[in-house]
């Protein structure tokens, strides 16, 4: 399966999953307080996976990156300080005569290694500047993240403060824009990857 359809399979399902909950909205049968506690509920599930899409989508694309890449040398330079950012720490940790043994033997040690990359780390409160940092990594750009910045803050606030029992307000209304900009978001961040990935060094 291409990373493609591996991360549109994922989106279709948390699109799924989403519409159905929006179905509740227009039943007449919904009480007031049941519409807020609607609104909550979508507010929250549209986080997740606004946060959860982006951490499957890159862990795809970093996943067929190390499969692809020849060695860590040819990686552009953020996605080369990602794959040995667990060597690079060992490294500075050591004591001076063994940091000097250590450096002399990186270029040959580590950089014609085939890359491994960490795992994601979304920091579980997926504000824009923590995407676009992660996407600097993947040398990927997005550019419907600044679009949609206020948006998306506001997404990651409200979540936050529905998570932490605070008194939200959360309308339909409110919650329908919030989704158009997490759609714009994760169509373009998918689309981003599959071209990135039909690029050198991942050919």
């Amino acid at each position: 399966m291409d990373a493609i359809d591996e991360i549109t399979a994922d989106l279709d399902w948390r699109e799924t999953e989403l519409g159905l909950l929006k179905v509740f909205f227009t039943r007449s049968e919904v009480s007031k307080k049941q519409h807020a506690v609607l609104a909550r509920a979508a507010w929250s599930l549209l986080y997740a996976h606004y946060e959860g899409f982006a951490k499957f989508a890159l862990t795809v694309f970093f996943d067929r990156a190390a499969k692809t890449a020849a060695t860590c040398n040819v990686l552009p330079v953020r996605t080369k300080e990602f794959a040995l950012i667990a060597e690079l720490k060992r490294i500075r940790g050591l004591a001076n005569s063994d940091f000097l043994q250590a450096l002399e033997a990186f270029a040959h040690n580590s950089l014609s290694l085939k890359p491994q990359f960490p795992d994601v780390d979304t920091k579980s409160n997926l504000w824009p500047n923590v995407l676009e940092e992660l996407l600097k990594l993947a040398d990927i750009d997005c550019p419907s993240i600044d679009n949609n910045r206020v948006v998306l803050k506001a997404l990651v606030g409200k979540r936050n403060g529905i998570a932490h029992g605070e008194d939200i307000e959360a309308t339909y209304k409110d919650y329908l824009i919030q989704e158009k900009a997490v759609y714009a978001v994760m169509y373009e961040l998918a689309f981003a990857i599959d071209e990135r990935l039909k690029q050198p060094p991942f050919l």
